[in-house]
Order: C-alpha cells, then sequence, then structure tokens
C-alpha cells in the first residue's frame, strides 16, 4: 500500500506539473491575445491564431486599448481599416478597430454598445453591408457566448452571466490542448515569410489575402467570392421577395443612432464598398431598386434622428470599384483596390478614412443626405453606364452573362420594396 500510495502522489504530481506547464506556455503566448501578455518577438509577436477567435480576442483587447475612436463592423472593417492609419488626427487616437468577420447589423450594434462601456471614446464609424438589409435579422432570445461576455444585455442592464463567462474564457484558453495547440502554432508562424496578425489595436493584416493571391492568382480570389455572391443574392433575392415595406433592419440603425446620441459619440455611418460585379450581380438580379430605396431611407433616418451624424456612401460603380481583373492566365498581376468583390485593400480604406475625415483625397464616396440621395441614384446608374460600356473592371457574372448593349442606364421603375 505504501508504494501505491507514492505512485498516486507522483501521478498526481505529475499532471498537477503537466498542467502548471499548458498554462505557462499558454499564458506565455498568448495566443488569442486575451490576457494582454507582453509580445516577444520570435515567440508570441504575431497573433495568426487569432483569427478564428475575433470576437473573444478584441472583446478583452478593448477593455485594454481605452479607444478614443472605435471602428464597428463586418470583416470589411477588420481588415480593410487601419487604427493606425496616419490620416487620424492626435485628437481621435487611440483608435480601436473593433471589426468582427461575419457579423450581422444587430452584432454591430452589440460591439458598439460593449465598445462605449468603459467610457472615454467620442468618435464612432459603423460600417453597413447592404446585404444585411435585403431581408430582416432574426433576433434570438438566447444570449450567445460573445453576449455572455459583454459587460451589458442588449437593453442596457448589467450581465449576471459575464463573470461565469469570463472563467470559461480563462479556463479555456490557459488549460486546454486546443489552446496548447494554437500556442504552438503561434510560435511556428512566427517565422514566416507573410504571417497573420492581430494587433492590440484590433486592426489585422492582410496577410491571409496575400498568400492566397500568390497561390491562386486573384481571378481565381474574385472567381470564387463572386461564385458564392452569386448564390447569395438568390436566397436574398427570394427570402425578400414578399417584403415590401421599408427596409429591414433600418431600425437597428436607429438604434445605433441613439446608443450614439445618449453617450454623446460623433457617429459617422457609411456605406461600404464592393467590386464592380457583386454590384452588377445584383443590378442583373433585379435587387437594386432596394438598394437604392436603402440609401433614401437611411438618408431619412439619418437627417430625422441623428443630429451630427454623417452618412457615407462607398457604393458606387467608380474608378476605384471598377477595377479590371486579372484575366485566368494571370496569375502574377495584382489588383490594386480589391483582394476579391467583397473585401477592399488597406490602401482604399485609407482613402475612405481621408475622405469621411474631410481631408484632401481622391474622389470616392459620397455623403447621403435626402436633398443629395436622389442625384447620388443617378450618378451611380451613370457609372454603371460607363462601366458597362468600357467593360472596366466587371467581369463575367455565372447565369447573368453581359450582353453587347451598354445603353440601359436605370432599373425599371418599380414601387419601392418591389422585386
Amino acid at each position: 500500500m505504501p508504494g501505491c500510495a507514492r505512485f498516486i502522489r507522483i501521478w498526481l504530481a505529475s499532471l498537477a506539473a503537466l498542467a502548471a506547464l499548458v498554462a505557462g506556455i499558454n499564458l506565455l503566448v498568448d495566443p488569442y491575445d486575451l490576457f494582454g501578455t507582453p509580445r516577444i518577438p520570435g515567440i508570441s509577436l504575431l497573433k495568426p491564431a487569432a483569427k478564428n477567435h475575433a470576437m473573444l480576442a478584441k472583446t478583452y483587447q478593448i477593455a485594454r486599448a481605452h479607444p478614443v475612436t472605435v471602428l464597428i463592423g463586418s470583416s470589411s472593417t477588420h481588415i480593410g481599416l487601419d487604427s493606425d492609419d496616419p490620416a487620424w488626427p492626435p485628437v481621435m487616437r487611440p483608435v480601436y478597430n473593433y471589426g468582427i468577420p461575419g457579423t450581422s447589423t444587430t452584432d454591430s450594434l452589440d460591439t458598439l454598445r460593449e465598445a462605449l462601456v468603459p467610457g472615454g471614446a467620442g468618435y464612432a464609424f459603423v460600417s453597413l453591408d447592404f446585404q444585411n438589409f435585403l431581408v430582416p435579422e432574426n433576433a434570438g432570445e438566447a444570449i450567445s457566448e460573445s453576449g455572455r461576455r459583454f459587460h451589458t444585455l442588449a437593453g442596457g442592464a448589467g450581465n449576471p452571466y459575464r463573470p461565469h463567462q469570463i472563467l470559461s474564457d480563462i479556463f479555456l484558453s490557459l488549460a486546454t490542448m486546443g489552446a496548447l495547440a494554437d500556442s504552438l502554432y503561434t510560435i511556428a508562424e512566427q517565422s514566416g515569410s507573410v504571417t497573420l496578425n492581430l494587433a492590440p489595436n484590433g486592426s489585422s493584416n492582410e496577410a491571409e489575402f496575400i498568400r492566397a493571391a500568390r497561390s491562386d492568382g486573384m481571378h481565381d480570389l474574385f472567381a470564387q467570392k463572386q461564385a458564392a455572391e452569386t448564390e447569395r443574392a438568390k436566397y436574398l433575392k427570394g427570402a425578400g421577395a414578399e417584403w415590401t415595406d421599408s427596409r429591414p433592419n433600418l431600425d437597428i440603425v436607429a438604434r445605433i443612432i441613439a446608443l450614439a446620441a445618449d453617450r454623446d459619440v460623433k457617429l459617422t455611418l457609411f456605406l461600404v464598398p464592393h467590386h464592380a460585379g457583386v454590384l452588377e450581380l445584383y443590378w442583373r438580379s433585379g435587387l437594386w431598386p432596394r438598394i437604392e430605396q436603402l440609401k433614401t431611407e437611411l438618408a431619412d433616418l439619418v437627417a430625422s434622428q441623428g443630429k451630427g451624424v454623417v452618412l457615407w456612401d462607398f457604393l458606387e460603380y467608380g474608378s476605384f470599384t471598377a477595377e479590371p481583373v486579372p484575366d485566368a492566365a494571370d496569375r502574377r498581376s495584382a489588383t490594386q483596390w480589391f483582394w476579391e468583390p467583397n473585401h477592399f485593400k488597406k490602401q482604399l480604406g485609407g482613402i475612405m478614412i481621408k475622405r469621411m475625415l474631410g481631408e484632401d483625397a481622391p474622389e470616392f464616396g459620397v455623403v447621403l443626405t435626402p436633398g443629395s440621395v436622389a442625384a447620388r441614384n443617378r450618378d451611380v446608374r451613370a457609372q454603371r453606364q460607363a462601366a458597362m460600356c468600357a467593360r472596366a473592371g466587371v467581369p463575367k457574372i455565372p447565369d447573368l452573362p453581359l450582353t453587347d448593349a451598354c445603353e440601359e442606364i436605370a432599373p425599371a421603375d418599380r414601387r419601392p420594396g418591389a422585386s
């Protein structure tokens, strides 16, 4: 029996030592930047494993960042806007990028609410994806894992689930083999020539797209996303066919405006740019009247409820969005402004930042108001006509081939909301 007891003690001590070693490695490497452990060159300077845990990482990052300006949105914001862009004036720094891939408009409202909890933020830039306003969002009653992590619930009350979720996050990030695997992956990737990283200010680099472009070529990147967007457009058209009222989810934007006003935050809303190939897909799917309706109703909403709120429209067929895409045989040429139809490059994001800040920058996008939106819609139709006639950057779309004619300027007149 004494020998058995000694064996058990050694076994338990070994398990405890192993658990401590795993926790120590995970704390040192901090693959999701949960703890804010100082980054060590060659070990943990870059955080590639945070890619699949963006909401987890950023919710803890922003609590440490104490930003003056927050950027809210989906993956295009996450990748395309840089918190360190030189255009940001000192009065608006530090800037934190709280863009989360795959988020809805409701998610943007929730992340904005969380971003403003610590106080101190005076500016917010919230991106709007037009696809999110073609069908209603389903507001589930169950609180998501991300929602359990926030300081407040959707209604603004304190979140009783947060302490338990924090303990769960700490355990899963310290004591699990999954976290250890991500720590080892983080260490291994430090020596890579192009390594994905989530910076402490929430900005992501473009390493994933750089790798894909080198491997597959720009044409394939565009083609793959274009095919997926074709299916998405078909779904959105069918799912929203019976919707004849104002565009869905505008009430969520109204709540974003109200939240910013309540926290005395200067708010800028902006419609995210997409490559002309995607715009043409939605045009030829018969959905463009709904997009024009969205612009009109957003302008009216901001004018009626958003004192001091500015609404920018970057959704156009201009020279930036209608850039040519390399042919399939050309695997070396690169596009300048877009990685693929839905994700613009930081170079274009920098121009957008300058435009929204009122700095000198190339013409791109306009401020939408009730008095300017009709002219803006006409101008974008004219841009489309020019792009069609020049075949500038508008690739062939599966099931929607381009014709030789380029005289069509406006979509067929339809009552608002009609398909």
